[in-house]
């Protein structure tokens, strides 16, 4: 399947979930969600989760990934992933001034929208499968 968009579950070393601030310049403004966006021409669904995450301050390790949820969002499929290892927070990134890494919990995420409400329990149940 062609994806649109990919995003990423992935908890921090201290069991917190990595996310990220959504650009204000989005009209997004005190608004969270999981690290991810568009998939670029040529890119993989895998490869765009990992230069998403990087480009909004998250370190996700290649191979870590296993598909989640896959979601029609405004008529576009979109896929989240899971990563089995820890999101590494990276010193600098791409996005820095407009979108921040924070760890936040599975409640917050849960409730963040972007497709998340449907995503975050499946990425709970994953915990127990790795």
């Amino acid at each position: 399947m062609n994806y649109y968009a990919a995003f990423v579950a992935a908890l921090t070393e201290d069991g917190q979930w990595a996310a990220t601030t959504r650009a204000a310049d989005r009209g997004e403004s005190g608004r969270i969600g999981l690290a991810g966006g568009k998939i670029d021409d040529g890119e993989t669904a895998e490869q765009a989760a990992l230069r998403e995450a990087a480009e909004e301050g998250w370190l996700i390790q290649p191979n870590s990934l296993s598909i989640l949820h896959v979601q029609y969002v405004d008529g576009n499929p979109v896929v989240w992933f899971f990563s089995n290892q820890p999101a590494i927070p990276l010193e600098e990134w791409e996005e820095k001034g407009r979108i921040t890494p924070i760890a936040v919990s599975y409640e917050a995420l849960a409730a963040s929208g972007y497709g998340n409400d449907a995503a975050m329990p499946r990425a709970r149940a994953k915990l127990y499968d790795v």
